[in-house]
């Protein structure tokens, strides 16, 4: 909750620009809660708007499991 406005404005800023893909390293995130998800189903959402692919690399067994417990690791873009 307290990283999620400093995150949804940093992937605003960079789903402005010209990428076609962007990707995000979970590798060293342990944790994410509801504000966490929230940000990243928009951004999912604005970067399939503008015809790009939000891609979430490497992300924890425990974020993994949050994921699908959400019913979001089908939706997710998600690679090892």
């Amino acid at each position: 909750m307290v990283s999620a406005p400093e995150l949804s404005q940093t992937l605003n800023e960079v789903l402005a620009g010209p990428h076609s893909r962007v990707m995000l390293d979970l590798n060293g995130l342990s944790f994410v809660d509801s504000a966490g998800v929230s940000v990243l189903i928009k951004a999912k959402q604005a970067a399939e708007a503008s015809g790009r692919a939000l891609v979430l690399r490497r992300p924890t067994e425990q974020l993994q499991r949050v994921f699908a417990l959400v019913g979001l690791a089908d939706w997710l873009a998600i690679e090892d």
